[in-house]
Parts: C-alpha cells; sequence; structure tokens
C-alpha cells in the first residue's frame, strides 16, 4: 500500500475535530514503519545512486532490510502500544496503533518484497500472493482498489472536518 493510504486510514481510524495531539499521532503512527525507507530514498538522491541500484540490489542488503525490519515490527509497535496503554499516554496510543494499521495493510500486500514483521522474534515473511504494487501479483487490481480506498477516505475525512 502507499504510504499516503496508510496514513489516510490512520486519520480514519483516530483523528477527530478539535483533537490536534491526537491527530499529530495518528498521522506520525501512519507514516512511521515507511519513514526509513523515505531516509533511505533521500539518501540514494544526495549521493547520486539510481533508482535501478537503489531497488534492485541496495535495498535487499542487510543493513536496509534490517531497518525495515525494524521500522516494521509487530512486536516493537505492539510493545509501544502496551506501555501507552499502561501509562495511560493516549496520544503514544493511537500513533501505535496508527502504526500497527500500517503493519497489518502491508502484511497483507507484500509479496516477495515481504517484511520482517516478527522482528526481534523471527526473520520470517509472509509472502502475500498478493501486492500492493507487483503486477505479478494482481497489484494493477490492488492499485485501483487502493485509489478508490483513498478518494473515499479522503471525502470521510473532508465530512468529518
Amino acid at each position: 500500500m502507499q504510504t499516503p493510504t496508510h496514513v489516510l486510514i490512520a486519520a480514519a481510524a483516530f483523528a477527530r475535530p478539535g483533537a490536534a495531539k491526537i491527530n499529530a499521532a495518528a498521522l506520525t503512527g501512519g507514516f512511521a514503519p515507511d519513514a526509513f525507507l523515505f531516509a533511505v530514498w533521500a539518501w540514494s538522491k544526495f549521493s547520486g545512486v539510481s533508482e535501478a541500484d537503489l531497488w534492485g540490489r541496495l535495498y535487499w542488503s542487510d543493513g536496509i532490510q534490517l531497518g525495515q525490519a525494524v521500522s516494521n515490527s509487530f512486536p516493537l509497535f505492539a510493545a509501544i502500544l502496551a506501555a501507552a496503554l499502561a501509562l495511560s499516554m493516549r496520544a503514544a496510543a493511537v500513533f501505535a496503533g496508527s502504526a500497527l494499521l500500517h503493519l497489518v495493510c502491508d502484511f497483507l500486500l507484500h509479496a516477495k518484497d515481504a517484511h520482517q514483521h516478527f522482528w526481534p522474534l523471527s526473520a520470517w515473511r509472509f509472502e502475500s500472493p498478493i501486492s500492493y504494487w507487483d503486477p505479478a501479483h494482481y497489484g494493477a487490481y490492488v492499485g485501483v482498489v487502493e485509489a478508490a480506498l483513498g478518494v473515499a477516505l479522503v471525502a470521510l475525512l473532508f465530512r468529518r472536518f
């Protein structure tokens, strides 16, 4: 799933009028699992690394895969959620809940590029039969559904706010 759709889902789930701190936590949590990869992409632009080299070779390097494992870890965000709930920190709980929603979507929509969602407990990857981008795994159809979902979520949020 594209990052903006993750953010829209988090906003639809948690954002409410007049709740600036909660809304910021929802948006940030929806983005958080992809933040590392955005940083890697920005680094590649400043370093002159080609898109082909980034996605074809560097993306699969141990360091980037570890960063992806950490930033897409169910146990990590579940621990943040548990701590936030135990400490009655509502914004932190919304942040973690938004990130977990992001991870559920990614878990279901990554095929050959699946993440290690259970790091540090396991390096196992669930390779979904459905991909959000890969045409060999229905990516063209998922893209249409995701676009429609994005429009619906924007309409919902426009109405709510």
